[in-house]
């Protein structure tokens, strides 16, 4: 497979926050509606990105504070080292025209994340659930990734750690790959049927290497 271009997902597959997450998404739940959510209860309502999620779950007279404490809590506690390092990126680069990144996450929270792991300069594109009017499972920020930086459908991988990210690539034509390192969800992960299934980052970094 000759390939110009990777798409990331972010929680799960840069980095290893999808428990870190759920884990304040149901404090804050708690604190502000006083009840309690099961893991699988916060993931069912993955695909928007999370101000929308806020927006759906909290009602108006506690949405501010609640989104700003999840965001306050989310930057304190936020890992500072991802999957990949700078330099196990910028080797990829070697071997790709282009990196870029396709998140359900909010503007606001891929900014934190970025910042937090350094790598915000690798990227030559960076689209979340705030920058299309349908995000994941949908492939609109895909189609527009594919539009602006002129790419070869043939010539993409999306890689990610939901069945969400798989339905999405498969949605756009490209093909996808399971991000195993990093998934919750590793049996829907490979029941959705990625085209390849990596499961160390290492392993994406050779075939990466191989192209």
């Amino acid at each position: 497979m000759k390939l110009s271009c990777l798409v990331f997902d972010v929680d799960g597959t840069l980095v290893d926050n999808a428990n870190l997450i759920i884990r304040l998404f149901q404090e804050v739940v708690l604190k502000y509606l006083g009840k309690k959510m099961s893991k699988q209860d916060v993931i069912s309502l993955w695909g928007p990105p999370g101000d929308e999620i806020f927006k759906n779950v909290f009602p108006s007279n506690v949405l501010t504070p609640a989104w700003n404490e999840f965001l306050y809590q989310y930057n304190t506690i936020h890992p500072t080292k991802g999957f990949f390092s700078i330099d196990q990126l910028n080797d990829m680069k070697e071997h790709v025209q282009h990196l870029t990144i396709f998140t359900g996450k909010s503007r606001k929270t891929m900014q934190m994340t970025l910042e937090k792991l350094g790598i915000t300069q690798i990227f030559d594109m960076v689209l979340t659930g705030n920058d299309v009017e349908r995000s994941k499972p949908y492939p609109d920020a895909l189609f527009r990734i594919i539009s602006v930086l002129n790419l070869n459908k043939a010539e993409i991988l999306f890689i990610g750690d939901s069945p969400l990210d798989v339905i999405a690539g498969k949605a756009a034509g490209i093909k996808t790959a399971a991000a195993l390192w990093g998934t919750i969800e590793e049996s829907k992960l490979i029941a959705s049927q990625p085209d390849y299934i990596f499961k160390t980052p290492e392993e994406l970094m050779h075939f990466v290497s191989k192209q």
